[in-house]
């Protein structure tokens, strides 16, 4: 029954996705770079995932799936689509009209804590949710950190040949600037703004127990990577991300679900493998602020004035 559902999810992650790169293409969306995301963010860094936890010990599976697990499952992420949808109001609302962007980090940071991070663990501590139902890393503390630097220099490997933002760093722009400390303060940054944010809700909680659900760790990381990209459509339609993304100014529904889920679906692969092989929050945390960090170090810059 595990494998026959796990296969149904597998062929519909694939239809899903395949129907997202048609919609691009028809969109106009050069196909180079369609299939060039696909190879790179959903083919060769999950492999490289799994590489890197090549002969590590299985971890124990979470918890079992439990009566009112749906429903709570259900009710916390219509909170988080709901927080989505408000965020950009609630900013204009708690900040001046023209916010110093230093302070406007500050106050997104601390929403998104509080939406993904503190309000759903305060639910699940009251319905007696622990730690441990996520499942606990079996292995060692040195084969997580070669886990940790195979995939960071995979990381590195990836920016310096596809990101502008990280070439931008390297440039002349920045030469009188403490690179070092600034690319530190950005991984430390990013690992709360985006990896404690994004890997509490959508690995430790969601991905954990879609395996409870499905019995299934492969159903788990297709159905969280999409769940994943599709967090990101609001900010596209919503908040104008979609100028940084090459969509234009005002991209439509069908874009933009298309795009989230070609790219930053397949994004969220690598990092839901690491999580079933693993179990280390802390290294998926580390991982995925260092991700971000390499394509986020000049706005970081730019901002904070380093």
């Amino acid at each position: 029954m595990h494998t026959l559902l796990s296969n149904r999810h597998v062929w519909w992650f694939t239809l899903v996705y395949l129907g997202s790169i048609g919609v691009l293409i028809a969109g106009g969306r050069p196909l180079e770079d369609v299939i060039g995301a696909f190879l790179i963010l959903g083919v060769l860094l999950p492999l490289v995932a799994l590489a890197a936890c090549a002969r590590m010990p299985r971890p124990p599976p979470p918890a079992p799936w439990r009566g009112d697990d749906g429903a709570l499952l259900l009710g916390l992420l219509a909170w988080i689509v709901v927080f989505l949808l408000l965020k950009g109001p609630l900013l204009t609302a708690l900040l001046p009209s023209a916010p110093d962007p230093r302070l406007h980090d500050t106050i997104n940071t601390l929403a998104k804590l509080f939406a993904f991070v503190a309000a759903p663990a305060f639910v699940l501590r009251s319905r007696s949710f622990r730690w441990s139902d996520a499942g606990r890393p079996s292995a060692s503390t040195p084969r997580l950190w070669l886990t940790f630097v195979v995939m960071a220099f995979a990381a590195f490997a990836v920016q310096a040949v596809l990101g502008s933002q990280f070439k931008r760093v390297l440039g002349a722009d920045y030469a009188g600037h403490h690179l070092w400390l600034a690319g530190m303060l950005c991984w430390a940054w990013m690992s709360i703004e985006a990896g404690l944010v994004e890997e509490f809700f959508f690995r430790w909680y969601l991905q954990s127990r879609l395996a409870a659900w499905t019995g299934s760790q492969v159903s788990a990381v297709l159905l969280g990577a999409l769940v994943f990209g599709l967090a990101h459509a609001p900010g596209i339609l919503l908040r104008g991300a979609g100028t940084v993304e090459g969509l234009g100014d005002a991209p439509g529904i069908g874009t933009t679900l298309a795009y989230v889920i070609a790219t930053q679906g397949v994004a969220g692969l690598a990092f839901g493998v690491l999580w079933a092989r693993t179990r280390s929050f802390v290294l998926i945390v580390a991982l995925h602020g260092l991700f971000d960090a390499f394509s986020n170090a000049a706005p970081f810059i730019d901002t904070w004035g380093l």
